[in-house]
């Protein structure tokens, strides 16, 4: 290998090792509360996760795991009708579009 290419490589290997760092902070991060759990008991663990899924299961609290089509099917059919009615109009457009045109030879 040329020199070029080893320092090429080796600026590589030093610029991704405080990425990767970071990165595993980052990750390891969403499964930390901020709080130390370990003196709660397992009735009080309970009990808070039993508040979080009530906090979760609010009207309109979608995302994070909460069920989209479980509670109330007229919005998600609305939801999934208006995207159905868009992907289908452009689909269409594009179909429309292909018929149309005529190849013409040279």
């Amino acid at each position: 290998m040329n020199s070029l290419t080893v320092v090429t490589i080796a600026t590589i290997l030093v610029a991704m090792g405080p990425l990767a760092l970071t990165l595993y902070q980052t990750a390891s991060a969403q499964y930390t509360t901020g709080q130390d759990t370990g003196a709660l008991s397992v009735e009080e663990q309970l009990r808070l996760a039993k508040e979080k899924v009530a906090n979760a299961q609010q009207a309109g609290a979608y995302g994070s795991g909460t069920a989209f089509f479980g509670k109330n099917i007229g919005d998600a059919a609305l939801y999934t009708g208006a995207i159905v009615a868009i992907f289908g109009a452009v689909a269409a457009a594009f179909i429309v579009m292909s018929r149309g045109k005529k190849s013409v030879s040279a």
